[in-house]
């Protein structure tokens, strides 16, 4: 009881059991509900290449697929890293640039960029904040081991 009164006071932080909450759950979703599906089927990186290339006109829709399979990376292989706190910062500011073009071309399309701005207010405040002391960032790569 001492300690949820230190709590609520404002006398006890998480701030490390909070990192780890906001890497895990929205890496797992990310990774589930959206990259396994995309890295798994490549016929679908044409179309998600042109969220970038539609603003450049016809001169770069050869780079579609490339486009496409670097989103399809951050959101399945850069949500692994970020859910185990490795390389997150590189990651999360990956992630958080393809949420960006996802929200713009909702946008400049059809559907409701809400998620992807969700998912982009997150994966850049990971990548402004860090992975936190619970993260092999920290096991691996931290010059003040906790």
């Amino acid at each position: 009881m001492k300690a949820l009164n230190k709590f609520l006071k404002g006398e006890l932080e998480f701030i490390d059991l909070g990192l780890l909450l906001l890497r895990i759950l929205p890496s797992y979703y990310m990774l589930v509900d959206h990259g396994w599906s995309k890295i798994i089927n490549p016929e679908k990186w044409y179309k998600l290449g042109n969220a970038v290339t539609k603003y450049f006109g016809d001169l770069i829709d050869f780079m579609n697929p490339f486009f496409g399979f670097l989103a399809s990376l951050s959101e399945s292989v850069g949500a692994v890293l970020i859910l185990f706190g490795l390389f997150t910062k590189q990651s999360s500011m990956l992630l958080s640039l393809t949420m960006l073009f996802a929200a713009l071309n909702h946008i400049t399309g059809t559907g409701s960029p809400e998620k992807a701005w969700i998912y982009f207010s997150i994966f850049l405040a990971i990548s402004l904040i860090g992975p936190g002391k619970y993260s092999l960032d920290n096991k691996f790569f931290s010059s003040n081991k906790n």
